[in-house]
C-alpha cells in the first residue's frame, strides 16, 4: 500500500492542531494563527489544505462525526438501549477533548443558525444510527434518551459535577431506558 499523500497528512496535522487551540483557547478566540503555529506550519499552507476558518469548523465537525461514527459500528446490530448507553458513555462521550469542542460547538451555535442547523443535523444522525441498531418497538425514542443521558453525563462531568460512581450512573440509566421502554409499551 502506497504512502498517504502529503495533503491528507498535512490536512489532518492542522486539524489535530485546530482542536488542540480549540480545547486550549475555545472556538471562538481561536485564530489561523495560532492554529499554523501549533501545526508548525506558515499560515498560508493552513489556508491552503484547509481553507478558511468556516471551511476549518466544517472540517472540525466532519472529523468529529467520522470519529464518532466509528465508536457507533462497534455497537452490534439488534442491540439493546442499555448496550447503546454504555457503548455512548464509555466511548462517545467519553473522550475529553471531543466532548470540549463539541461544547464549544454548541456554545457558538447559539447565534450561528447554520452551525445549529448542522449540530442538530449530527445528533439526529447519531441517534438514527442508534435506532437502526436497536430490536426495540421504539427505537427513535430509545436512542434518543440513550443519547440525552449520555450527553448530559459528559456536560456534567466537564462542570466537575461528576458522580460518585461511573458504575451507579450506568445502572441509573440503564433503569430509565428500561422504564422509558416500559411506558413506550403502555406498562
Amino acid at each position: 500500500m502506497g504512502r498517504p499523500r502529503v495533503g491528507e497528512e498535512r490536512r489532518e496535522q492542522i486539524l489535530k492542531a485546530f482542536e488542540t487551540c480549540v480545547v486550549r483557547k475555545g472556538l471562538a478566540k481561536t485564530t489561523l494563527a495560532d492554529v499554523a503555529e501549533e501545526a508548525g506550519q506558515p499560515r498560508p499552507l493552513v489556508r491552503y489544505f484547509i481553507g478558511n476558518r468556516e471551511a476549518m469548523v466544517t472540517a472540525l465537525i466532519d472529523r468529529l462525526l467520522e470519529r464518532g461514527e466509528a465508536q457507533l459500528r462497534k455497537l452490534p446490530r439488534g442491540g439493546t438501549a442499555e448496550q447503546a448507553i454504555d457503548v455512548l458513555l464509555d466511548q462517545v462521550f467519553a473522550d475529553e477533548t471531543s466532548n470540549i469542542v463539541i461544547m464549544e460547538l454548541w456554545h457558538l451555535s447559539l447565534r450561528d443558525h447554520a452551525l445549529r442547523e448542522r449540530l442538530a443535523a449530527i445528533y439526529d444522525r447519531v441517534i438514527f444510527e442508534i435506532s437502526a441498531l436497536l430490536d426495540d418497538p421504539d427505537p427513535r425514542d430509545q436512542a434518543f434518551s440513550a443519547v440525552a443521558l449520555a450527553f448530559g453525563a459528559a456536560f456534567f462531568r466537564h462542570l466537575g459535577l461528576g458522580a460518585s460512581s461511573p458504575d451507579k450512573v450506568r445502572a441509573a440509566s440503564h433503569r430509565v431506558l428500561r422504564a422509558d421502554l416500559a411506558l413506550l409499551n403502555g406498562a
